[in-house]
């Protein structure tokens, strides 16, 4: 086999670049110059972008989780891996990487099929993720449904045993953790395996990049604390407190609040440094780095013992032999792997692939204070897609970057009125500005009231009704936002549009939106702007997710029912009890449940918030303890009083 050469080149085909790869094995692809074996030097490229590996003649490409994306031809890239064909084109940034037919010695033979054995790769123009070979982690270990716990061992990959394993590692596995934790269970039963060394750090991500600073308030309820499970005191009680114990009487105002809202006061919510600190405090009180291991999930199996091994990766700077593989035993699973990724509609995708390298067109959930920045330098117009909180955030942070430049006009395109909010028994949503009034996107009685208790008793087909008249894009009535808007129609920089996008074009380095508008006529109308900033939202299908994609193959586990249709659908997570087991997954003594938008339509509504998080690991935790798992107490109000006053005191649990 000759040394494959990859070019790279920018927008404009010139070559920049090129690698040689003589030895089989992985290379990584990122911005981290002194980390990598590619590096490309640009904002658009993460620190740890992809990974390419050189296997029996033949390239295989992953993406390592990177912020933008890698796609492969006219692929999104997941985390699994995808084999890259000569001559298909591979994006990562702003940047095209290919490699030209004749690069190897010859052909590559095909993947045998038997029994045993896995299909073949696909060798067509379009990417498809590669089938477990037996060249690739986990290869034919994992080709069945139960794996051979002798198999593992003998494998020389096994990392650890454990009782209790959280997967993903963000906000939803540390609640669950929390909740073991103060049930008893001591540290070195629990393992976390997860990507992020901070429960919060891909929230606070979102956050700042969905214009959110530490300094603003976030958009969740005063009663969801993540890191006090009894919820008392709460973050306004802290807070009122804080600004008290400082000189500051006006601090009694975030109480007063709290037993005015929603009707007397705006409803209050903390911010996001304190929810920050708060995590920070919690996660060093529980031992959370020390149950921390590093890796990115691959694939979870039943065992023939009644237990479960998770594939994972370790990072590249962690395996001094070069081996990234491993796998974790574990009794008990608990699966909060979050939104598989950001949400780009078909419009902003091909916008994409035919501008590559041009920031004019971002998710509001990407990285993008650079067009503020531009827009206070230069003045500009935006175009903001979307309604509810995000997009009423985003139209804040235009509204301060025009104190600095009033040459800023805003056109705001949504694709149709709202005229009536909706109604459920008595109860009507108020509507302004087109966005029905509602603090977050369900009511109070979702999360913890007879609505809850509604949804858990109901059978699937009535969920749907349920969710379809609870549900919905809202955003609060807060007088600040309402000024804006106000003064941005009375001062005409800012316009509403209704209608549906044809395409997205760049024309004269402007920003061209067609759309088919609505009204008493149906008439195009091209929108010209400098910048689009699409916020729309995350993906909430578990199927973007190489990881839960690979457990639904594999065991089919049933699902919830999807809610609405277009970009507005809910699209059905796994179905899971009101503990939030996923039944189809036991495995004699063995459980897994789930937490978050994993779960998306099922027995909580609001399962993506931190109260709905919290709720699933209580009922996860309640069921564990009734069934005696090890490590496990049954928490009586005593108990509970006794380690509430822990908590206060910062003492371990």
């Amino acid at each position: 086999m000759m040394p494959i050469e990859i070019q790279v080149r920018d927008a404009g085909g010139r070559t920049l670049a090129r690698f040689r790869l003589a030895d089989e094995g992985e290379y990584q692809i990122g911005r981290e110059q002194a980390k990598v074996e590619i590096p490309l030097v640009d904002g658009s490229v993460s620190r740890r972008h992809a990974a390419v590996r050189l296997s029996g003649g033949r390239l295989f490409v992953t993406d390592s989780g990177s912020t933008n994306g890698t796609r492969l031809g006219e692929t999104a890239l997941g985390k699994h891996w995808y084999e890259w064909l000569a001559g298909v084109p591979l994006v990562v940034g702003i940047f095209t990487l290919v490699y030209e037919p004749g690069d190897f010695a010859e052909e590559a033979p095909a993947v045998e099929t038997d029994d045993e054995r896995t299909a073949p790769v696909p060798r067509a123009g379009t990417a498809d993720p590669v089938p477990w070979l037996e060249s690739e982690f986990p290869g034919r270990l994992f080709s069945r449904d139960v794996v051979p716990v002798a198999e593992i061992v003998a494998s020389g990959k096994l990392a650890g045993e454990t009782d209790f394993l959280a997967v993903g590692g963000g906000i939803g596995s540390f609640v669950w953790v929390d909740h073991l934790r103060v049930w008893g269970v001591p540290q070195d039963r629990i393992r976390v395996i997860g990507v992020t060394g901070s429960c919060y750090e891909k929230w606070k991500e979102y956050c700042e990049n969905s214009q959110i600073p530490g300094r603003e308030r976030i958009r969740s309820n005063s009663i969801s604390t993540p890191d006090n499970l009894w919820g008392f005191p709460g973050y306004a009680l802290r807070e009122t407190w804080r600004e008290v114990k400082g000189g500051d009487i006006r601090g009694f105002r975030h109480i007063l609040k709290v037993f005015g809202e929603p009707t007397l006061a705006e409803t209050y919510t903390p911010r996001a440094d304190d929810v920050y600190a708060a995590l920070d405090r919690e996660e060093a009180r529980i031992g959370w780095r020390q149950m921390l291991t590093f890796g990115r999930a691959i694939a979870l199996r039943k065992t023939d013992d009644g237990r479960y091994v998770l594939a994972y990766k370790i990072p590249a700077d962690q395996a001094e032999d070069g081996d990234r593989d491993r796998y974790y035993l574990a009794r008990v699973v608990q699966l909060a792997t979050g939104y598989p990724t950001t949400r780009y509609l078909d419009d902003l995708q091909s916008f994409k692939r035919q501008n590559r390298g041009s920031n004019r067109v971002v998710n509001a959930y990407e990285e993008h204070e650079g067009i503020y920045r531009a827009l206070a330098e230069r003045g500009g117009t935006v175009v903001v897609r979307g309604r509810g909180i995000v997009a009423s955030r985003v139209l804040q942070r235009l509204h301060e970057t025009r104190q600095r430049n009033k040459q800023i006009g805003v056109l705001h395109l949504m694709r149709g009125p709202v005229e009536a909010g909706a109604t459920f028994d008595l109860a009507r949503r108020a509507v302004g500005y087109d966005v029905e009034m509602q603090p977050f996107n369900w009511p109070k009685a979702c999360w913890g009231g007879e609505y809850r208790r509604l949804l858990e008793a109901a059978a699937p087909e009535k969920r749907v009704e349920l969710l379809s008249a609870w549900g919905g894009t809202t955003t609060a009535e807060r007088a600040d936002w309402m000024a804006i808007l106000s003064a941005g129609k009375r001062e005409g920089w800012y316009r509403i549009y209704f209608g549906e996008v044809k395409k997205m074009r760049l024309k004269n380095d402007k920003v061209v939106t067609e759309i088919v508008a609505k009204g008493p006529f149906s008439e195009t109308l091209d929108l010209v702007a400098d910048y689009v900033i699409d916020c729309t939202g995350l993906i909430a299908d578990v199927t973007s997710s190489p990881f839960l994609k690979d457990l639904l193959a594999r065991y089919n586990p049933p699902r919830n029912k999807a809610t609405g249709s277009g970009p507005d659908q809910r699209l059905a997570g796994i179905a899971v009890t009101n503990q939030f087991e996923i039944a189809a997954l036991r495995n004699g003594a063995g459980r897994v449940y789930a937490a978050g938008v994993v779960t998306q339509n099922g027995p909580y509504a609001a399962v993506d918030s931190f109260l709905g998080l919290q709720y699933a690991a209580l009922r996860s935790t309640d069921h564990l303890a009734a069934a005696r798992a090890p490590g496990l107490r049954r928490m009586g109000p005593l108990r509970s009083f006794v380690q509430w006053l822990k908590w206060t005191a910062g003492a371990k649990p």
